[in-house]
């Protein structure tokens, strides 16, 4: 039996102040990161992008290292990584999503307060929180990885 396999895009969003901005998901109950589904023919990128903007109303960019550029090739910028998760909803039933995940900064100042459904996290404190086993670890080495790229 072939399993479904879904592309999603996801983004751990930090700020200057070492916080992480989490969506609270009804569904699961529990807190994630702002990502979702890849659209066809959609740059992975572009999706997390698009994903945290249509959660949060923020605009942001994404952390990444320089990446190879030939002038008969597009590139596109690499994911901080790529995780392999069991998902399962009415529609579906059981699969997997295979998530891009990355690292981004907010272009503008963020506003004061958290927008609706979300909010702002000390990195430190995120274990205390109702999330996915591997997103606290996951959190914390992203943003010792972004001092370093940003």
């Amino acid at each position: 039996m072939t399993e479904i396999r879904h592309f999603s895009a996801s983004a751990i969003v930090l700020d200057g102040a070492d916080r992480v901005l989490l969506v609270h998901d009804d569904v699961l109950d529990r807190w994630s990161c702002p990502g979702g589904h890849i659209h066809s023919g959609e740059d992975p990128a572009h999706a997390a992008l698009r994903e945290v903007n249509e959660y949060t109303g923020l605009r942001v960019k994404t952390i990444s290292d320089v990446v190879f550029a030939h002038p008969t090739a597009t590139t596109h910028t690499p994911p901080y990584v790529i995780l392999e998760t069991q998902a399962d909803d009415d529609a579906v039933g059981p699969h997997r999503h295979l998530d891009m995940v990355y690292v981004c900064q907010p272009i503008e100042d963020v506003p004061a307060g958290d927008p609706a459904g979300c909010e702002w996290v000390s990195v430190s404190d995120l274990a205390a929180l109702s999330t996915s086993p591997e997103l606290p670890s996951l959190v914390a080495d992203a943003a010792r990885w972004a001092k370093l790229h940003r």
